[in-house]
């Protein structure tokens, strides 16, 4: 079950009763987005679809030692002599550390477990930071010789330990904006009735330019990366992971994210954490976290009543920043003002959206301290309405944080986050983009894919590519997620997938199988001495666009630069 599930069945029972005119006409005569949302909570409430869901769906799974124990018993199982894989041993020793109960030695022994893994796999600075961990966590005295010789071992090789890929630091290509410092002064924000909001280049761009390097205001990590991640920083850090000490579900990689979390959106999210998890997918977790940021913006919620009902914090965008104090109430004007459309969506969608919201809204308000933060009516009504504003904003405004695409891997092993991201926000979308989005972390760093005349507009891709999907796909996937017919060039024009796209006699090649070996094997080196290569190409033969060359030199390009910010998972360089 999760929320759309309800949401389906909700409205068959409503068509089966015949009640689906008379619900749909009161729902779409309430005004305020808080009546929508409260009027189908209350039939959620009267057709006990909260009470189904309260039964049949875990808010926390509590700690517990008989699982801790299944979990480094699976470990050990993959940790063997037979198996030696690690990284499955990781993982679920991670998630024994996760389920360990307070101050009993199951934590200090899944610790001591991770810390042999480390030393067999030659990781030995992480290996000695685990043994401080399992000693810290009252480690048994009965199994201490076997700690005390894999730390003096592990002292003795420390040396031999190779550094860690430093990530390549790229810098502007152009001087900073002078409105917005973390992009390039070439761009300029413009507006029509037909594209809303979007950015052009007042001067000529090649292949490689970077033009922007953004920070999210805030950002929220993915379900499947929960014992792989740390839940604030988002850095993959599962070799020295800590758990939070009241869910199963969360960990960090120190004391200081962990009390930054606990302190922030963690406290509302850790009674219910593992009930987000099964309900809501990744577009609505980032519209919940980007609401409890904004709730943590003031002491009360009624200041942050008062920020978003000032006239000058509305509909204002990354240009209309003070970026000489950029506090964190000053970043958030600029996601709060990102466009809902809700002008443009049918009464079914505003619908299916309030059903999504009032799930959201009843259990976290019931089951966590939020009540208690929202005091009376006029704050949860406020709470609700800034929720499904962010409902509405996510699906087209929040981005994926991407890693380098993996052999035999899927698309979701590729995302690990979901970030709020005021400039990225506005760049409209093209099925065949002229800019490409790589994260060192969660901070982006967006370079030009293609060449752009001075004047022309820079287009991000929202995940439909024609290289990759068909026409019709990517017209059904936009229509139905982002509410536009797409009119981009790869549209307009019907470019080929890859599979059918020519190869043009007149373009010669510019990758062979050294590339693809290279750049399959997350070479470093390589990358640094070639992705110039692919830029020069690119540009040089930017008119030939679409073709098997051009196409083949983009793929490099892109390895290379998720190479080079170091973007790439620990499993794929080991």
């Amino acid at each position: 079950m999760d929320v759309y599930d309800v949401s389906d069945d909700l409205v068959k029972k409503l068509n089966d009763w015949k009640l689906i005119g008379i619900i749909s006409g009161k729902f779409n005569e309430l005004k305020e987005n808080y009546r929508k949302v409260d009027f189908v909570e209350r039939a959620l409430i009267d057709f006990k679809y909260m009470e189904k869901i309260f039964l049949n769906v875990m808010l926390r799974e509590d700690k517990c030692n008989k699982r801790s124990v299944e979990f480094r018993m699976l470990g050990n199982e993959q940790f063997s002599l037979k198996n030696r894989k690690y990284f499955q041993a990781l993982e679920l020793y991670n998630k024994s550390i996760c389920y360990a109960e307070p101050n009993s030695e199951h934590l200090s022994i899944g610790y001591a477990n991770r810390s042999a893994v480390l030393f067999e796999w030659k990781r030995y600075r992480e290996c000695l930071a685990n043994i401080e961990l399992a000693r810290k966590a009252n480690y048994p005295a009965r199994l201490s010789h076997k700690l005390d010789k894999r730390e003096r071992d592990c002292q003795q090789l420390l040396e031999q330990q190779p550094t860690d890929v430093v990530p390549y630091e790229f810098k502007l290509s152009f001087d900073s904006h002078a409105q917005v410092p973390y992009i390039a002064d070439c761009l300029e924000l413009r507006e029509s009735a037909d594209e809303g909001r979007f950015v052009v280049s007042n001067r000529d761009l090649v292949v490689g330019d970077l033009v922007a390097v953004e920070q999210p205001f805030c950002s929220t990590l993915l379900p499947p990366m929960r014992y792989i991640r740390c839940a604030t920083c988002k850095r993959e850090n599962y070799l020295t992971l800590i758990p939070c000490d009241s869910c199963c579900s969360v960990m960090f990689c120190s004391e200081e994210c962990k009390q930054q979390a606990t302190s922030t959106y963690h406290r509302f999210e850790c009674p219910i954490i593992d009930f987000l998890h099964r309900m809501f997918n990744k577009i609505h977790g980032i519209a919940l976290r980007t609401t409890l940021a904004a709730l943590d913006l003031y002491p009360s919620i009624e200041e942050l009543m008062a920020f978003c009902e000032q006239p000058q914090n509305q509909h204002k965008c990354a240009f209309d920043l003070d970026y000489g104090q950029l506090s964190p109430q000053e970043h958030y004007r600029a996601i709060h003002g990102l466009v809902t459309n809700q002008h443009l969506r049918s009464v079914s969608d505003l619908f299916q959206r309030s059903v999504v919201c009032a799930v959201l809204k009843h259990f976290i308000i019931e089951y966590t301290p939020l009540k208690d933060y929202l005091g009376g009516e006029e704050g949860m009504n406020f709470f609700t309405d800034l929720l499904f504003r962010h409902l509405q904003t996510s699906p087209s405004n929040m981005h994926g944080i991407d890693l380098v695409e993996q052999v035999n891997e899927t698309k979701d092993d590729q995302t690990h986050s979901s970030g709020a991201y005021a400039f990225l926000s506005l760049l409209n979308h093209s099925c065949a983009p002229n800019t490409l989005r790589i994260y060192e972390g969660t901070k982006a760093y967006l370079f030009v894919l293609r060449p752009i005349k001075a004047g022309n507009v820079l287009y991000d891709n929202y995940g439909a590519h024609f290289a990759i999907f068909s026409k019709q796909q990517r017209l059904d996937t936009l229509s139905m997620q982002y509410r536009f017919d797409c009119k981009c060039e790869g549209c307009e024009l019907d470019y080929p997938t890859f599979r059918r796209m020519p190869h043009k006699a007149t373009v010669p090649s510019v990758t062979d199988d050294t590339d693809m070996k290279s750049l399959g094997a997350y070479n470093y080196d390589f990358a640094v001495s070639n992705y110039r290569k692919y830029c020069d190409f690119l540009t040089q033969y930017g008119a030939a666009y679409p073709c098997e060359q051009i196409s083949s030199a983009e793929e490099c390009l892109k390895m290379a630069l998720h190479i080079m910010v170091d973007a790439v998972p620990l499993k794929a360089k080991m």
